[in-house]
């Protein structure tokens, strides 16, 4: 069978990410090597300037990242196996810990907010990891010192949800419009930050369509975001 247009395309955007990763790896870290001062002493200048070569390099690799991340779920689709069994606190538990160092680091209060009767629910645990870990890696990204995320979950009848609320910077809706838009108009975005919230988005959006689910969102400009994810508990009540 031949190859589409697009197949031939993400192949191409795919192999082209992966080639830029490792430059991109080794800049951010002889930047740090320099930064430290263990290689000679730096003046103000210098250190502001490898701030910000630190800074830009962090960025890059995280969307080259989210990138391949997303071609990455292409071949995921194709080989689902059955819907596992989840218990919700739990996943939670691990992705909220996995953050735990840095929200200290950042001096933002990280919490975890589930009942104690057990949720549980049907399910890919790794893809539906991977779209908490999305989510708390925005939180923490547009959140200022001594803000706050709340990682909660509740049930309510055949539906299981799971919120990441933030004390950040929030977005305008004409921000929150071009962040739900298709991958490719994503990559389109000329704003570094949107762009890069948006290419997360569409990697937990493929995983909540995984489990037929949906992602909504509350922000408001300086006040938080609030983004929840709605999930079946049994996939095939969806399907």
């Amino acid at each position: 069978m031949e190859k589409s247009i697009k197949d031939i395309y993400r192949e191409f955007v795919a192999h082209m990410v992966h080639d830029l990763k490792s430059p991109t790896i080794a800049i951010g870290g002889y930047a740090h090597r320099l930064r430290s001062g263990r290689i000679g002493e730096l003046n103000e200048e210098q250190k502001h300037a490898l701030d910000v070569i630190i800074e830009n390099s962090k960025r890059l690799e995280h969307d080259l990242h989210m990138i391949l991340e997303y071609f990455q779920t292409d071949k995921d689709l194709k080989r689902l196996q059955p819907p596992e069994r989840i218990e919700v606190r739990m996943l939670l538990e691990e992705q909220v810990e996995s953050y735990r160092i840095e929200a200290q680091e950042k001096e933002i209060s990280l919490e975890l907010d589930v009942p104690a009767e057990p949720i549980v629910m049907e399910g890919y645990p790794h893809h539906l990891s991977k779209a908490v870990l999305n989510l708390i890696d925005n939180a923490l990204k547009y959140t200022p010192r001594k803000g706050s995320v709340t990682v909660s979950a509740s049930s309510s009848g055949d539906l299981v949800s799971i919120d990441v609320q933030d004390t950040g910077r929030g977005f305008r809706q004409q921000d929150l419009d071009m962040m739900f838009q298709k991958f490719e108009d994503v990559m389109d975005i000329h704003d570094r930050e949107i762009r890069g919230f948006g290419l997360g988005l569409s990697n937990v959006k493929r995983y909540v369509d995984m489990h037929h689910g949906e992602i909504r969102v509350q922000s408001r400009e300086g006040e938080g975001s609030t983004f929840t994810l709605i999930l079946p508990v049994h996939m095939k009540d969806r399907e």
